[in-house]
């Protein structure tokens, strides 16, 4: 099928209503729409991670231009720019070493130059902790170049309950200390800060220049190499399958924490077992839409379900309110929204929202990865296997005759859409299974095992189910799942909203046994919400009696809903007795919920419960300004940071070109200098469907800032745990548009 254009909230009432999202918590004065991922970098998602600090990029690569960091010449109290803009992770254990050059040969930190700090920053770390650990930690750093060859001394803080409070201390100390403090959490909530000592370089090793750094590296200090992955355009698959396919290894052998958004820029902690950085650091610049950097090398993976949530920061462009007249000034109607956007955010911080699945759970094809669900759980296999290898006739057409686009991705969507004619048709098997992008792994798989043995395998339906991935298997499955929960969610909330009533489930505190183990193997971290500050254990639900409904000790955001499954409880009232109707129409499958196992044990569901509500993790933000180019880049990313870095420290710092045919334009992006002032930064436009046609050397020559102003953006700042969807939250936020507004 061919590529969508930009999502954009006009469009999706419709489609919310077939997904089962129909109900809103959050009251608005004004419905008001938008477009979102006008280009790619509007939607940026940075990885929060388990001690409740957010991912940043900071490094790319091993040395020269993109190792340099911009934490150090954003801290008022760092001495000397230059010296702190030459600071790079050396990749061997992840401690940082200074560079003279860039090059392999190292030379010492110097003590003095990192023992100040400043008695801002002094009061700052009391004022988040006490005084005590202050001090302590504060003799630990001054004292820590004497103490470089012995034990590793520790300091320990009171307990912190606080969880995002505890994660900004995480960040004060790294900032501070210029991460020679290095900081964890016992089971307590007590931070443990200890320091880590500069690695003493050796003359007489350094002279063998890069060869010395392979023998360095011949002994890495843990089996997984940790790293931050920035990536535009690209899913986390596919992100992953580019990376695995450059170093020759499997996709297994490469670990992450939750997947992300294709069309966006996001950060995100990943790691590959059994590699040296250097071999990492050398796909930067060669896979499109992919940088790595910050390497570590640690003893365990980074697994699935590995973070506590993620940051948001959304620039929704061409914004209005329904009904509105644009002949207003757009001063006026800037005035508007910001009353109506902060008037619907502080409800939401308060009271949150229905805690639905999001669109990207259930596909971008014609054919919803739910429907696919429906007819496996439904032992329609030979209908499951042909509706994903659905096609576009008129796009196949197109291939065959050679009408192929010039952009990658639609390269791909084009030979994809060909390869599944060839196939269905018998028309050329190989050919089919020769031009299939490697991407579309769920094809390629099916395709291979049909094909296996000629003739005789092309009916083997269910075993070539069986035979793609169990994440991107499971994904079918937990789609259909996931469009029961919406649609029980939206009745829930339209037959009692926030009233607690008898047969609504909560969690058994009391019980201990877990109804299953992980997380859900598509990546989407959909696991047990309710659980103790830093316990991931999933425990059983009751339904409330009468009286504990009346008693108000239970709120609606103790209430759960399961997703469909065999280990699960119903709620005891009308919800209940919805499951059985919804689930057994015929369009939803004929299914029973109380029967989900199946003969094949890969299509048995055991079931998990959701929060029916959802709240942010931190207090959002939100900004509403006029603006007059849909270019123009509202929030710069971590690679635009590192890049006005490197510019302002006088290296020109070009950003790294990831696609060599792309054009870029000179348009800018606003970023704090180290003087606070807004500095401005290029920032290329190479992202595939940012526009329909080439940059043109007019279209370089247009500064946003030379224009009048007559678009307004809302711009949108917001924490959300794992499982949870920001387009979900934008939608309690903008509301749902009126059907006249909805456009293709």
């Amino acid at each position: 099928m061919a590529e969508q254009p930009h999502f954009t909230v006009r469009g999706s009432a419709s489609y919310n209503k077939t997904l089962g999202i129909t109900q809103r918590a959050t009251p608005l004065a004004a419905t008001w729409i938008g477009d979102l991922r006008a280009r790619f970098s509007d939607f940026q998602v940075n990885e929060i991670q388990a001690d409740g600090s957010v991912l940043h990029l900071k490094n790319i690569g091993l040395g020269g231009d993109e190792t340099q960091t911009t934490e150090a010449k954003q801290d008022p109290s760092t001495g000397s720019v230059k010296e702190e803009a030459n600071q790079q992770d050396e990749t061997l254990d992840g401690k940082k070493e200074a560079s003279s050059n860039g090059n392999a040969t190292t030379v010492p930190i110097q003590p003095e130059q990192t023992r100040d700090v400043s008695t801002e920053d002094v009061a700052a770390l009391e004022a988040l902790t006490d005084t005590q650990f202050t001090k302590e930690v504060m003799e630990l750093y001054k004292d820590g170049a004497g103490a470089a060859h012995e034990k590793p001394k520790t300091v320990t803080s009171q307990p912190v309950d606080d969880r995002p409070k505890r994660g900004q201390i995480h960040q004060e100390i790294r900032r501070i200390f210029k991460s020679q403090i290095d900081t964890g959490t016992d089971d307590s909530g007590a931070i443990l800060a200890t320091f880590v000592p500069p690695r003493k370089s050796n003359n007489k090793k350094n002279r063998g220049g890069r060869g010395n750094r392979d023998r360095r590296e011949e002994k890495p200090a843990g089996e997984y190499l940790h790293f931050t992955l920035f990536k535009e355009n690209r899913d986390t698959m596919d992100a992953v399958n580019q990376i695995s396919r450059f170093l020759k290894v499997k996709t297994q052998v490469v670990g992450y924490a939750g997947t992300k958004d294709r069309r966006a820029s996001t950060v995100q902690r990943c790691s590959v077992r059994h590699q040296r950085s250097r071999n990492l650091a050398g796909l930067n610049g060669r896979l499109w839409g992919i940088s790595t950097g910050d390497y570590e090398y640690h003893d365990r993976s980074v697994y699935l379900g590995q973070l506590l949530g993620n940051e948001f920061v959304i620039a929704i462009k061409n914004c209005e309110m329904v009904g509105e007249s644009k002949d207003e000034p757009v001063s006026q109607r800037v005035e508007k929204m910001r009353a109506n956007v902060d008037s619907a955010l502080a409800h939401m911080a308060q009271h949150g929202w229905i805690n639905y699945f999001g669109h990207q759970r259930f596909g971008t094809h014609e054919i919803g990865t739910h429907q696919i669900g429906t007819l496996i759980l439904g032992d329609k296999y030979e209908e499951a296997v042909k509706s994903l290898l659905h096609y576009d006739e008129e796009i196949a057409a197109k291939a065959e005759a050679g009408e192929v686009p010039e952009e990658a991705f639609k390269r791909d969507d084009y030979a994809r859409n060909q390869a599944c004619m060839l196939f269905l048709t018998g028309k050329d098997i190989e050919k089919a299974i020769k031009i299939m992008p490697r991407r579309f792994s769920a094809e390629s798989c099916i395709f291979r095992h049909l094909n296996r043995q000629g003739v005789q395998s092309r009916k083997d339906f269910v075993g070539s189910l069986i035979h793609i991935t169990r994440g991107l298997r499971s994904m079918y499955l937990h789609a259909y799942q996931s469009y029961v929960w919406n649609h029980a969610a939206s009745k829930r909330w339209e037959m009692h909203g926030e009233t607690v009533v008898k047969g609504d489930l909560v969690i058994a505190q009391t019980e201990s046994t877990p109804l299953v183990s992980g997380q859900d193997q598509d990546g989407d971290d959909i696991v047990n919400p309710i659980m103790d500050d830093d316990d991931d254990t999933p425990v059983r639900a009751r339904p409330l009696t009468a009286d504990e409904a009346a008693s108000g000790s239970f709120s609606v955001y103790d209430v759960v809903l399961p997703t469909p499954g065999y280990d699960v409880v119903y709620p005891d009232n009308e919800i209940g007795a919805f499951y059985e109707e919804f689930m057994g129409r015929k369009e939803n499958g004929g299914l029973d919920p109380r029967k989900m196992r199946r003969m094949r044990r890969e299509f048995s569901l055991p079931g998990r419960y959701r929060k029916l509500m959802n709240r942010f993790l931190a207090p959002p933000s939100v900004e509403v300004r006029a603006y007059a180019d849909d270019t123009e880049q509202m929030h710069p990313t971590d690679l635009d940071i590192i890049k006005a870095a490197s510019k302002r420290n006088g290296d020109g710092g070009k950003r790294r070109r990831e696609d060599a045919n792309a054009e870029p334009t000179a348009k800018k992006a606003k970023v704090e200098g180290d003087d606070g002032a807004p500095a401005t930064v290029d920032v290329e436009m190479a992202e595939e469907g940012a526009k329909e046609t080439p940059a043109t050397a007019e279209d370089a020559s247009i500064a946003p800032s030379a224009l009048e102003p007559t678009k307004i953006a809302v711009i949108v700042k917001f924490q959300l745990g794992r499982s949870a969807y920001a387009t979900v939250a934008l939608r309690d936020l903008m509301g749902d548009p009126p059907e006249e507004t909805v456009t293709a």
